[in-house]
């Protein structure tokens, strides 16, 4: 199980590991994004690069709230609470912040008490 933070107004937001091919891991901070429904992980291209995941397939079609997207699928290794989980990420230019899908709720329980500040995903 990891705790999260709750955010300035309200958001979900963890603490997950994204792993190198290389096996390097790297903290980073993630909003849960409840609109993300479709996918696991969303992320800058520059940062699915810089780790050198391998590319699935390029130019995918999404649709978006503001109409159609194309992002980079890779294949992605990230860990959540010392278990490490092979994913596709969806990678684009100016996602502004790394942000966890829905798809995680099939998985694993989400546990959300603003008033008492406990935020669990695990």
């Amino acid at each position: 199980m990891i705790s999260g933070r709750f955010g300035e107004i309200g958001e979900l937001i963890f603490e997950i590991e994204i792993i190198s091919v290389d096996g390097d891991s790297y903290p980073i901070e993630v909003l849960l994004d409840t609109g993300f429904t479709s996918g696991w992980l969303a992320l800058d291209i520059q940062d699915a690069e810089s780790i050198e995941w391998r590319l699935i397939e390029r130019n995918s079609t999404m649709q978006m709230v503001r109409g159609e997207a194309f992002f980079d699928i890779y294949e992605g290794k990230v860990k959540l609470d010392e278990q490490e989980y092979i994913i596709p990420v969806l990678a684009a230019d100016g996602i502004p912040e790394p942000l966890l899908g829905l798809q995680w709720l099939r998985i694993l329980p989400l546990s959300v008490n603003s008033s008492t500040g406990i935020l669990t995903l695990g």
